[in-house]
């Protein structure tokens, strides 16, 4: 992710799976084999990741958490590299 910018976009990976049990979110990557748990803001980060930039997720995350833009796109920025990192997540340039 160090080549993003404010404009790059995120999307979910295509070779994961993914569900909320008892409030929590389980991501499995399944090329590593890894499974994770998200905690309930976490989980919304990752749905928010279908082809939005952070600055539109940590706007959405603002909006419904009541929290400050800038706290939001600090805390957004940090978990979507974190996520990338996992392969969770995916840059993604529009095409299918």
């Amino acid at each position: 992710m160090s080549d993003a910018t404010p404009a790059t976009r995120f999307r979910q990976s295509k070779r994961l799976a993914a569900r909320m049990i008892d409030g929590k979110g389980v991501v499995i990557v399944i090329d590593k084999q890894e499974l994770h748990t998200l905690n309930g803001v976490g989980m919304r980060v990752f749905e928010l990741a279908d082809g939005r930039s952070v600055d539109e997720i940590a706007s959405a995350l603002a909006e419904e958490f009541d929290v400050s833009q800038e706290c939001a796109r600090e805390d957004a920025a940090a978990f979507v590299h974190q996520l990338v990192e996992l392969g969770a997540l995916e840059e993604w340039m529009g095409e299918s």
